[in-house]
């Protein structure tokens, strides 16, 4: 129990028994403890080096010692062994702060110390600004992802004018935006303009972010897409453009066309991109809610396509739906 203290099981049965028979010598308290004499003369040195033992002017007592009260003794004692816990505690503490600092220049060996990777902005207008000084900057391509060109609807909607502009001075523009904005005159206008000054524009049902990449040197995005104009990033790392690049690619030729000045009708009966994609949604268990949002939709608007969905497949239910949707090869 005492161990902590310095005292090993043998000494502190000697402690023990001498606090209760203070004047027993050496050869009395090897009896009582069924040991020999050198061992409780141990115990006794070890005693007298802890400071529990002290030497007295008579031999009556145990070879001349005498017990220091034990408050006093165990006190002071205690007192030592917490100072060197706090110490040894200090030590450590140093220590773990050198290997915190050691660590942190091992991590910085390899690290780039550029400044200006990546940038923060907060704020629609942040967003707005860097939009613009974005897209000012292209030499040689400007790719987006867009829900929309219709101007002023936001800091991530596309200028229109500004566009123009790169057109006119040879930048190749590449937007992809969603087809849920094709009935809109103020979107129809603004992609005429755009395809005839000789921008490429392609639909999707669903985009997964906002996303601007000028020269494949800068990209912009959402700090959160699910709220675009709280703020964004501008990145310049290049491993991670490769990859943003690479999803645009992807998405790209995975969108349709722009319709011809005639709509292209579809056949009776076919399903629309966008009607896949919402059942797909719905087979992925999303709500009307969150199915509305990734369509860039109001809720009336879905709620509205799954109603004609049901009418088209005979269906009851969901479920029904969900199942001839399969059957069709839609889902």
């Amino acid at each position: 129990m005492l161990r902590v203290l310095g005292l090993d099981s043998g000494t502190e049965a000697v402690y023990r028994l001498m606090l209760k028979h203070p004047s027993w010598g050496v050869d009395r308290l090897a009896e009582a403890l069924d040991t020999d004499r050198p061992t409780v003369a141990r115990a006794l040195d070890t005693l007298a080096d802890l400071a529990l033992l002290r030497s007295t002017a008579t031999t009556e007592s145990s070879g001349g010692l005498r017990l220091v009260p034990p408050r006093a003794g165990l006190g002071a004692l205690l007192e030592r062994r917490q100072d060197e816990l706090a110490r040894a505690q200090s030590e450590i503490d140093a220590s773990r702060a050198a290997v915190t600092d050691l660590l942190a220049e091992h991590s910085a060996l390899d690290r780039d110390p550029r400044d200006g990777v990546v940038e923060r902005f907060a704020g629609p207008e942040a967003v707005r600004r860097l939009q613009t000084d974005l897209t000012c900057q292209a030499r040689d391509e400007l790719l987006a992802l867009a829900p929309t060109t219709v101007p002023g609807g936001g800091p991530w909607e596309l200028d229109v004018p500004l566009h123009l502009d790169l057109l006119a001075r040879g930048v190749r523009v590449r937007v992809l935006h969603l087809d849920s904005t094709d009935g809109t005159s103020e979107r129809r206008r603004a992609v005429r303009q755009l395809t005839r000054a000789g921008a490429e524009i392609r639909t999707l049902p669903s985009l997964p972010l906002q996303l601007r990449i000028v020269d494949g040197a800068s990209a912009a995005l959402p700090l959160d897409p699910h709220h675009p104009d709280r703020g964004a990033v501008l990145l310049r790392e290049p491993g991670v453009l490769t990859g943003l690049r690479a999803l645009f690619t992807h998405l790209w030729d995975e969108a349709a066309p722009l319709p011809g000045a005639d709509g292209d009708a579809e056949e009776p009966g076919a399903c629309s991109p966008r009607e896949r994609a919402l059942l797909r949604f719905l087979a992925e268990g999303l709500t009307d809610e969150a199915a509305a949002r990734r369509l860039g939709i109001s809720l009336r608007s879905e709620r509205r396509m799954i109603s004609g969905l049901f009418e088209r497949f005979g269906a009851h239910s969901r479920f029904q739906l969900g199942l001839q949707a399969a059957r069709s090869g839609l889902v």
